[in-house]
């Protein structure tokens, strides 16, 4: 219905993109192949359409902004459009300043594209399609390269624009992550592995009536409601826990008793904090064998360090000193005196608002940019001086954009690029490759790479560093456009490699994840300096803003309450 706002979820690979495609009419006019059906916009069929006059009624902002980026500053790309369309110059002005305003990027409107973070971009692309007064807006996952703050930022004036009828905008978004967008949708469709639809209706119906079925659809449900309802299996509970609201289940913790407040606690920790699902693997003297991911036979030892969370300064792998980076020809710093170390057989969670340096500070790790001051010691040495060839095959980096790293024509090559560049190509095993084509999904290994979803091309990422087994892996945002089963196998499979010894830095806007998995946490400031850097569980201590740790914090004054 026209002013509503729709939620499209569903596995990785299962159609979401391809059915917003065809809503803007990018199929059947920019991309070819068999369709069959109809598509009706506003009652007319897209072939009663033509694409400029589509592509002005419904705005398509894409999973990757990149790909809808086509000038050199923001304020040249939110202007395209209207430009184009032979707008007055004081309208264009007009317009731009109003969206820039309410979307919070009127400070940085003569930055350089590509001198903008992930989540800058995609603040950029949006607004320039708001500029335009569509009226339905089609949103790709659009809060997956945004810090928490922009997160809630974009989401609240989404809200606020469609909810004041100012503009009379129909909103449908893509998303995995249920619980940063069911509050805002009036609907929810969610789509099977096969492409048909498994659920569709109010999300309070759905939450209230179907969540088990939602749960099995592989999408990454709401957390709260997700512990509650196992709250509920476990207590014989009566009261119904769909809210959205986390307040409403903070209040509810002062009505538990001494026992079930117990039970809730292990919840939480066993569900949101300790990974308890991968603690099968500690310590394994068994081979290791997994359905969904790769994992090569090995024999673990078991362990026999007292505490993982001190600093052994014999293990340090990887040192930065007085670490600072500017952009070139622009005077604009990314980092400031970065001094960090980080051990090997580490597992880093790296956070940080949007234009911080995260991704900087990566390249910078990989030997990709050079300091523009201070130094990188790699095992006690200069990276410097270090042959680049050599150092390049003891890391692995996942690009924040997955197309960046893909360089050939089938996925079996593509896998294989390494190897060959690194002359091991008669290391890698024909099974040991099935199970690196495996990771990525049912997939013939001779398609194309650029014609899988965002989710298989992040797989496949993973497939092509792990296949060369690099000591160090640096992953910029992997969980994005991912679904609940994959990120599950992903995470599976760096657990495993960080428990062989590979120093693991992801850095990521979820927060959650890394709660979970992580053993510490680099975080940075806006200023591109260092903010904190702690184990796990100190950093979380200190910022207890994360709802399971506010959640969990109540439980023990509670406990604690009952104690005296």
């Amino acid at each position: 219905m026209e002013g509503e706002t729709l939620i499209l979820a569903g596995p990785s690979g299962s159609g979401k993109s391809t059915i917003a495609y065809a809503m803007n009419g990018i199929i059947p006019w920019r991309q070819k192949g068999f369709a069959k059906g109809d598509v009706k916009i506003f009652g007319e069929s897209i072939w009663n359409y033509d694409f400029t006059s589509l592509s002005k009624v419904v705005g398509l902002v894409k999973q990757n902004p990149i790909e809808q980026l086509v000038t050199f500053t923001i304020k040249d790309e939110i202007s395209f459009g209207l430009e184009n369309l032979n707008y007055p110059a004081d309208e264009i002005n007009s317009r731009i300043e109003h969206i820039c305003r309410m979307m919070g990027i009127s400070d940085i409107l003569d930055r350089p594209i590509d001198q903008l973070s992930g989540g800058q971009k995609q603040l950029t692309v949006l607004c320039s399609f708001l500029v335009m007064n569509p009226k339905i807006l089609i949103l790709d996952e659009p809060i997956a390269f945004l810090d928490q703050q922009s997160e809630s930022f974009l989401l609240n004036r989404l809200k606020s624009v469609v909810k004041a009828k100012e503009i009379p905008l129909t909103l449908i978004i893509i998303e995995h992550r249920l619980s940063r967008v069911l509050d805002i949708a009036d609907k929810l469709i969610v789509l099977n592995d096969e492409g048909t639809i498994s659920l569709q209706g109010s999300v309070t119906d759905i939450i209230h009536d179907n969540f088990s079925q939602l749960k099995k659809c592989n999408v990454r449900v709401p957390w709260l409601i997700d512990v509650f309802d196992e709250f509920k299996n476990q207590t014989h509970a009566e009261k119904d826990f769909q809210s959205l609201d986390f307040q409403f289940y903070f209040d509810y913790i002062s009505k538990l008793n001494q026992d079930e407040l117990e039970i809730l606690q292990k919840i939480i920790l066993s569900r949101e904090i300790n990974a308890e699902e991968l603690k099968k693997y500690d310590n394994l003297d068994q081979v290791i064998n997994l359905n969904e991911t790769y994992v090569k036979s090995l024999k673990f030892e078991k362990s026999t360090e007292k505490n993982d969370e001190i600093f052994n300064n014999d293990k340090i792998l990887l040192e930065t000193k007085d670490l600072t980076f500017f952009y070139p020809n622009s005077g604009i710093k990314a980092l400031s005196n970065i001094s960090l170390q980080i051990q090997k057989g580490d597992f880093i969670g790296l956070v940080g608002p949007n234009g911080s340096g995260k991704t900087t500070l990566l390249y910078l790790l990989a030997n990709l940019y050079q300091p523009s001051s201070g130094a990188i010691y790699f095992k006690n040495q200069l990276l410097y001086d270090i042959d680049s060839y050599d150092y390049a095959q003891k890391v692995g980096f996942i690009f924040q954009n997955p197309e960046n790293m893909i360089f050939k024509s089938s996925i079996k090559d593509e896998i294989l690029y390494g190897p060959k560049n690194f002359g091991i190509l008669s290391r890698v095993k024909d099974k040991y490759l099935k199970k690196l084509i495996s990771m990525i999904g049912k997939v013939d290994p001779l398609r194309n790479p650029f014609n899988l979803s965002w989710g298989q091309k992040r797989r496949l990422n993973l497939s092509s560093i792990f296949v060369y087994d690099p000591e160090i892996i640096l992953l910029d945002e992997p969980f994005i456009g991912q679904d609940q089963k994959t990120i599950e196998a992903i995470i599976e499979t760096l657990y495993i490699e960080n428990k062989r010894g590979k120093t693991i830095i992801i850095s990521s806007h979820d927060y959650h994840l890394l709660l979970k998995y992580t053993k510490r946490i680099i975080e940075l400031n806006k200023e591109g300096s260092i903010q904190d850097y702690d184990t796990k569980s100190n950093y979380f201590s200190k910022h207890s803003n994360l709802g399971p740790i506010l959640l969990l914090n109540e439980i023990n004054k509670k406990l604690n309450e009952g104690d005296t």
